[in-house]
């Protein structure tokens, strides 16, 4: 598996999900902006606050999609010798890994992907292995076949 294709679709993947955030967000500000004041008072004011709690965890959705872009650039341009670096792709005897942003699973050419960050159990634990190294977490051993 080559990195390029795992980050063409981590980087569509990051994109995409911002997209629909912000569609999500525009939508909900439309809504607020359309709502008049009803003569339910209490009501009203509680669909208010409830819309604005939304809106705010929409914004906050938008922040951390932008970090991992950000963060993506970071991984897009890291260049992996020997030891497991952020940015790395992992090949192991339990799947392949892209350690840098915990984005979750990705499938790249009908083959899982996880991304991780080094704040992850199995991410420290990968951290400066080189090929051949083995890791266990929760009594699962992983062998590092190759790093791109």
């Amino acid at each position: 598996m080559l990195k390029s294709e795992v980050l063409a679709v981590l980087k569509n993947e990051i994109e995409s999900r911002i997209s629909e955030v912000q569609k999500e967000l525009d939508e909900l500000l439309a809504s607020m902006a359309n709502d008049t004041k009803s003569t339910a008072g209490d009501k009203h004011e509680t669909s208010r606050a409830m819309a604005q709690l939304e809106q705010e965890k929409l914004g906050n959705q938008i922040s951390e999609l932008s970090k991992h872009l950000q963060n993506f650039h970071a991984l897009s341009e890291a260049n992996i010798k020997d030891k497991v670096q952020p940015g790395a792709l992992i090949d192991t005897s339990r799947g392949f890994f892209l350690l840098g942003i915990a984005f979750g699973q990705l499938t790249v050419n009908n083959t899982s992907v996880f991304c991780l960050s080094t704040a992850a159990p199995l991410g420290g634990l990968l951290l400066d292995k080189m090929v051949g190294n083995e890791i266990a977490l929760n009594e699962t051993s992983f062998k590092i076949l190759s790093l791109a």
